[in-house]
């Protein structure tokens, strides 16, 4: 059951920063009367990457002061960007990724397309949204680790985005929970996330500082730590009373949890590699049990045999694929 908030609870900031491209393509907004609040990171350069963005929050904003929903304004938004290369508002190309949260009262929903997050902060850093990219389906599959996923060479490559799905309808993802006290929702663009290890992103949010020089600092420390892309944030943080300690808020749906204390994830496949004669590297999620281990047969009385041979065979293949793997 959602709570009420006070406006004097509630505070609120965003920072974007072009970082080291020509233009920003980035784009955000703060929307307290209707409690909308967006981030977009539109893609493309040259092909109007800042136009796709910035329509997608124009209209994604009259839609929701209209009365509806985040799923209903951004498949409109979606329409809106491919009818803008059609009427030559913008260039053939032209996308954008988004997230958005509406907040009523303690309760918030959150919507999303691409790969722009959501996190909750409550004193543990919580990953709202699952981005809509190659490796994110690998890092669910259990196929990379989180380790990996941060450095993989398509890292870069989304799935969805708004302006590029012309027939039928975006899947967007969706997220709901409520803000306990002392809790901040944080919304960023791929330019803050791909500098910044989670860590960071704890270590920031965790400081007894202003939100504007949060949401500052979080952009600048991404670009300070090697960011070369346009960088936004948006902060909300929910304070009703500043001499209580941080209470833990809740989310429908979590994709995985990191505690700054002990450097530890909670809700993270556990990727392990597994050697297979027909294909030398194999990853799937371990199970939680243990899984029967296969026996050898009986050896005949009287000599090695044949089964005995092809077993030791297929053993040594089987330490050679290991070993290469190592190697690798």
């Amino acid at each position: 059951m959602s709570g009420s908030i006070d406006a004097s609870d509630l505070e609120t900031s965003g920072y974007t920063d072009v970082g080291k491209r020509k233009h920003n393509e980035d784009a955000f907004l703060i929307d307290r009367d209707l409690g909308l609040y967006v981030v977009a990171d539109g893609v493309g350069g040259h092909h109007s990457g800042e136009v796709a963005s910035a329509l997608t929050i124009e209209v994604i904003q009259r839609e929701i002061a209209a009365g509806n929903d985040l799923d209903t304004a951004i498949q409109l938004a979606n329409q809106a960007v491919i009818e803008g290369v059609e009427s030559g508002k913008g260039k053939t190309g032209m996308a954008t990724t988004v997230v958005a949260v509406k907040l009523a009262g303690t309760r918030f929903e959150v919507a999303w397309i691409g790969d722009s997050r959501a996190y909750l902060w409550d004193g543990k850093l919580t990953l709202l949204t699952r981005d809509h990219s190659f490796v994110e389906a690998q890092l669910a599959a259990g196929k990379i680790t989180l380790e990996e996923a941060r450095v993989h060479p398509r890292r870069h490559v989304i799935l969805q985005a708004i302006g590029l799905q012309v027939e039928g309808r975006l899947n967007v993802g969706h997220n709901s929970g409520e803000l306990a006290d002392g809790n901040c929702l944080l919304l960023c663009s791929d330019g803050v996330t791909d500098p910044l290890d989670n860590e960071q992103l704890s270590h920031l949010l965790g400081r007894d500082t202003p939100l504007e020089q949060t949401c500052d600092s979080l952009v600048r420390t991404a670009l300070q730590c090697g960011g070369k892309d346009n960088a936004t944030a948006i902060a909300l943080a929910y304070r009703r009373d500043a001499g209580t300690d941080i209470q833990p808020g809740t989310a429908d749906e979590v994709v995985w949890v990191y505690n700054p204390e002990s450097g530890e994830y909670e809700g993270l496949p556990d990727a392990t590699p597994e050697i297979n004669l027909e294909e030398t590297q194999v990853m799937r999620i371990r199970p939680s049990a243990a899984e029967p281990t296969e026996t050898a047969g009986d050896a005949h009385e009287g000599g090695i045999g044949w089964p005995y041979i092809w077993g030791v065979a297929i053993v040594g293949t089987a330490l050679g694929l290991a070993l290469v793997y190592a190697l690798h």
